[in-house]
């Protein structure tokens, strides 16, 4: 959690930040309410709280508290108060200031009011956007679920080879671990994964990506052709975006194929001059999409799978366009489906 603190006393200023972050928060510092209105303006702050003194002069505590709530009415709100300002209480109130703390405290006593706010916060937080993120979360999950699941069916028929044996647990290890990570940041909010741009070579994603539905492939007898002709390149993105994309198209193949005679997963990736960067294609020999379906698959919560959620192509489109790529889509009923992702190459000296 990245917490702004506003004080016009620099020594206060200073033993606040140092109490803060030795008990694990993160922390920006503004000693006037005017570059504590700059720090929350800057989109890149990432601030999730604001602890701020009242008595300051140009812009006090409640003038701050007012522009914070003209920008969010979510964002909690901490105010430090001499002993005996009841008034000023009362107006803050009004203005849905989330928690006070009298001078002087201890740094567990405001430890404890930041608890309370922040809980009393993800209790108030927008259902709709609950509603949003956490089916895109879950259906992160199913894809080292599903990994997991044809690593032990498989281990489960290799008992007497101990080579084998542990390359199986190592890849169920490696799948509960992006769990962990997927629960970590449910648990904790976004400030325990900020995602940031990165320079990503294509070729080690793809594998990567793959190898965990690897001993799924072999239980439903899928043959995989790849042919990666990228070695060496880049692209520049989110790379837990792109992971996820991939894996979603990868699963959704997989799963295309069931009840087929024929199972055959091809995953190319190349230079194309066409489009002036990497092209990854993804085809499947499964049951393909009707035509009146096919314009719709990216629209969130379109499925045409009887259990489906219709979040896993959706979250393709908006994870490769957060990359500054775009993915498309070819389709044929009982002959299969290509999807196409295609992404801005970055040259060595990009």
């Amino acid at each position: 959690m990245k917490i702004l603190i506003v004080d016009d006393e620099r020594i206060q200023l200073e033993s606040l930040k140092r109490g803060l972050r030795s008990v694990g928060y993160s922390s920006v510092e503004a000693s006037s309410g005017y570059e504590a209105l700059v720090k929350l303006n800057d989109p890149d702050s990432g601030i999730d709280m604001v602890i701020t003194d009242y008595a300051m002069p140009g812009m006090n505590g409640l003038d701050i508290l007012k522009k914070v709530r003209e920008r969010s009415r979510s964002l909690p709100v901490i105010m430090m108060t001499a002993y005996g300002e009841k008034s000023l209480i009362i107006e803050a109130l009004r203005n849905e200031c989330d928690s006070f703390i009298e001078k002087p405290f201890i740094m567990d006593d405001l430890v404890r009011e930041i608890e309370t706010a922040r809980v009393h916060w993800l209790h108030n937080t927008n259902s709709h956007e609950l509603a949003v993120m956490l089916p895109k979360l879950i259906h992160q999950i199913n894809n080292p679920l599903s990994a997991i699941l044809g690593s032990a069916e498989l281990g489960m028929q290799d008992l007497g080879d101990a080579r084998i044996m542990k390359k199986r647990l190592d890849r169920i290890i490696e799948a509960t671990k992006k769990i962990q990570a997927i629960n970590d940041h449910i648990l904790h909010g976004a400030e325990s994964h900020r995602e940031r741009v990165e320079r990503i070579e294509i070729n080690p994603l793809i594998e990567e990506c793959l190898a965990m539905f690897q001993d799924l492939m072999t239980i439903k007898k899928i043959l995989l052709e790849k042919s990666l002709g990228c070695v060496g390149l880049h692209v520049s993105g989110y790379r837990d975006g792109l992971e996820q994309a991939l894996k979603n198209l990868i699963l959704n193949a997989i799963d295309s194929m069931d009840g087929k005679l024929l199972k055959r997963l091809k995953v190319k990736a190349e230079v194309s001059r066409e489009i002036s960067g990497i092209s990854i294609e993804i085809e499947d020999t499964g049951c393909g999409i009707p035509p009146d379906a096919l314009g719709k698959v990216f629209d969130p919560y379109f499925t045409s799978k009887k259990n489906g959620t219709g979040l896993g192509l959706g979250v393709v489109k908006e994870m490769v366009e957060r990359s500054g790529g775009n993915v498309f889509v070819d389709s044929r009923v009982d002959i299969g489906t290509t999807f196409s992702i295609h992404l801005p190459v970055i040259t060595d000296k990009g």
